[in-house]
């Protein structure tokens, strides 16, 4: 039996454990002719796999600290790669050895490392680390066997910021998704304000600049002079950023809006579907994303979407939203206006959404079978 080895370090959070989670119990079903020994960090949660799946776990704190990882996968994996007869490589989290000795597939997901809307509103450390972070997942790319990405738009983006990986054989392999795991949880009750909030607008997303808050919370205001009951929801909270959620909090204040925007933290995602059910659109105005899920669990709740006009928004939704321009509040707060204002709008948004979602498989199954097959262009 052949062996792989997948490095999912950095899958410390969100995205990265959901991806995990659905993922690793398919691949074993899938694929039963090799090993896997995956390389994951202690704290991630134990999950029912097959017994070809191994998980093997390291300390979070040698996980976290950087120059540990550098050391990692430029000395220490190489090696052992030679030394344990592995087949392969796969790299799940943007970042791998820079020289394998085996086969080597490299996954990028963060699109920051890529996207110039970000680099230029960054400053200082966190500009330098960003840009060394990306150096580093370039040099390798630069040597990998294949480059596979969630998305066309994210292997365009990184095709035209770093020219130097442009010939590099680039696969898109699409996310997994399953709205039934949003179900099981507990039900989220929100805040008394938004029992009788109309239109209830929710954006499910972390915190970070990139995000779009601030143009959200614009629009927030504009929107409060037709809809004085409006209230937004977001699933953000201190816990992700003390400083910059105290900065929004600050500018709602500014705006006079703080009453109209609701901040619960984080919640589970077997809870979100509760939070969907609750609201009369979902709003993404995310500036930088390499998939987008919310944009999906919309659709899988029958969530009219109103989006920011990205190639990243129409690549996942086509015709399933209605767009406007990414940095133009009035824009979207007139967008979110005409859809509450018009119930067949929305009707038609949500067959959009229904169409989409079963215009393609989007399953997980289909996920771990297409992964299977990128192992096999380089595994006999």
């Amino acid at each position: 039996m052949t062996k792989v080895l997948i490095h999912a370090l950095g899958a410390d959070m969100g995205g990265g454990v959901r991806h995990l989670t659905n993922f690793l119990p398919e691949l074993g079903m899938h694929d039963k002719s090799r090993e896997y020994v995956v390389l994951v960090r202690k704290s991630f949660s134990s999950i029912e796999i097959m017994g070809n799946i191994r998980l093997e776990r390291i300390p979070d704190r040698e996980c976290s600290a950087w120059l540990n990882r550098i050391a990692r996968d430029v000395f220490n994996l190489p090696a052992r790669l030679r030394r344990e007869k592995f087949s392969a490589v796969v790299s799940l989290t943007n970042f791998g050895p820079i020289w394998s000795p085996i086969p080597h597939i490299i996954f990028q997901r963060n699109p920051l490392y890529y996207c110039r809307c970000y680099l230029e509103r960054v400053r200082g450390h966190l500009k330098l680390e960003t840009l060394l972070r990306r150096r580093l997942a370039v040099e390798s790319m630069k040597r990998a066997d294949l480059i596979v990405t969630p998305s066309r738009t994210m292997s365009e983006m990184i095709r035209e910021v770093c020219p130097s990986v442009k010939g590099g054989h680039f696969r898109t392999l699409y996310h997994g998704f399953d709205m039934g795991n949003s179900y099981s949880g507990t039900e989220i009750i929100l805040p008394p304000q938004a029992d009788n909030a109309h239109p209830l607008l929710f954006y499910p997303s972390h915190l970070g600049e990139y995000k779009g808050f601030r143009i959200l919370f614009d629009a927030v205001r504009i929107l409060k002079e037709r809809f004085p009951a409006v209230k937004l929801v977001l699933t953000i909270g201190q816990e992700d950023n003390r400083e910059l959620f105290d900065s929004y909090q600050r500018y709602l204040e500014k705006l006079g809006v703080q009453e109209s925007v609701l901040m619960i933290g984080r919640v589970a995602q077997d809870s979100i579907a509760s939070l969907y059910k609750r609201a009369d659109l979902m709003i993404y105005p995310s500036l930088c994303e390499s998939f987008g899920f919310s944009m999906l669990e919309a659709m899988g709740t029958h969530v009219p979407i109103v989006a920011a006009d990205t190639p990243l928004n129409h690549e996942i939704c086509q015709s399933a939203a209605i767009y406007y321009p990414p940095l133009n509040p009035k824009a979207c707060a007139e967008v979110v206006a005409s859809l509450i204002e018009d119930d067949s709008a929305r009707d038609k948004l949500r067959s959009e959404g229904t169409r989409r979602l079963s215009s393609y498989d989007w399953s997980w199954s289909r996920y771990a079978s297409e992964f299977k097959s990128l192992v096999e262009e380089l595994v006999s």
